[in-house]
């Protein structure tokens, strides 16, 4: 659906403008502490061992995989018959990189590459008799690049850190998609929140919960978007 995939925009952009000023903070301290350490060389930087905190600058690279059992009408999109008997699976590549960060915050843009996609219950036909209309559905496969991301970090330096996202994208398929006159090609607009818990100094696994909204943008045919609650799971190395 066109406006949900412009409120998802206006969320990225909401979200770094948000901690712009929190951005600007992190380089001012960072280079407040870079003149005491002139003036005090054996004076150490504070949490400089926690092996929990992210630090502007830290590289993430790890993968996710993800499932919705049903599809949801609460927000638009497809009628409650053409979203019923719907499954989707999604895999994904995840990169990281810590924009800012403080003792409390960290902000980080993240690039997925998802070369998996499974959906299943996908209209392929419909017919109608006496007021009665029936689909065809079928299994469609597909992939491709969620490059618009920002992840909010709370709690850092804890072995936990509770965050929020947002994410935008592009997938297509090996047919239409989310109904027969859709087209292959779908936006994708993501919003969510989880929990990011450390197993080591460089190594996480992450659970969390994110809305999954795709539609055409109306470039072809209807412009229905699928909505889903995606649960997913993760595992992240930091260098």
């Amino acid at each position: 659906m066109k406006t949900f995939s412009h409120v998802i925009l206006a969320g990225i952009c909401l979200l770094a403008f948000s901690v712009l000023g929190f951005g600007q903070d992190s380089q001012q301290l960072a280079s407040a502490e870079a003149k005491a350490v002139k003036t005090k060389a054996a004076t150490p930087q504070p949490d400089s061992g926690n092996p929990f905190l992210l630090k502007r600058g830290d590289n993430e690279f790890g993968g996710w995989g993800g499932f919705s059992p049903a599809a949801t009408t609460i927000f638009g999109g497809l009628h409650d018959d053409e979203a019923a008997d719907r499954r989707f699976f999604l895999a994904a590549f995840h990169y990281g990189r810590t924009l800012a960060a403080n003792n409390s915050l960290a902000l980080q843009y993240s690039f997925d590459a998802i070369p998996v996609v499974v959906a299943t219950g996908v209209i392929t036909a419909r017919t109608t008799v006496a007021g009665v209309t029936t689909f065809r559905r079928e299994t469609a496969y597909g992939g491709g690049l969620t490059p618009l991301g920002l992840q909010l970090d709370f709690a850092n330096g804890s072995k936990i850190h509770p965050f929020i996202h947002v994410n935008g994208g592009g997938l297509i398929f090996n047919k239409a998609m989310p109904i027969e006159d859709s087209g292959r090609f779908a936006f994708v607009g993501e919003a969510g929140g989880g929990v990011r818990i450390f197993t080591s100094d460089k190594h996480a696994v992450s659970f969390g919960v994110r809305f999954h909204h795709i539609s055409n943008g109306n470039l072809s045919g209807s412009n229905r978007g699928l909505n889903q609650f995606v649960i997913y799971g993760g595992y992240s190395i930091f260098k």
